[in-house]
């Protein structure tokens, strides 16, 4: 198993068992109120990642204040017809997941036409 499904068969079993965490920054709660998303539609989307969806990571945290423990992949999955911009972290020692970043997906390259 490549390091990608793996990471997320992990995110998967953890939210199943614990539950996800939602960092509650301001552009995850204002996205998700203005789509009307749900923390279950947040779920459900993560439950549907494929490695394919992975296009960053996983890799340790860059934050030297959680890269001991928190592993981190960037992932651009399909949400009611738009590409997301979701970031994911697990913990293993304590089986966590967190949704660290959701919102739309921005192609940088687009971005500098």
């Amino acid at each position: 198993m490549d390091q990608r499904a793996l990471f997320l068969q992990l995110a998967k079993e953890f939210i199943e068992k614990n539950g996800i965490i939602l960092v509650p920054r301001e552009q995850n709660l204002s996205f998700m109120a203005e789509r009307g998303m749900t923390m279950d539609d947040l779920k459900q989307v993560i439950f549907s990642l494929e490695p394919k969806d992975i296009f960053d990571g996983p890799e340790r945290d860059r934050d030297p204040r959680f890269s001991e423990k928190w592993t981190v992949a960037e992932l651009s999955p399909e949400y009611d017809g738009e590409t997301l911009y979701l970031k994911l972290s697990i913990r293993v020692d304590n089986e966590r997941c967190k949704c660290l970043s959701v919102k739309l997906y921005v192609d940088r390259r687009e971005a500098r036409e």
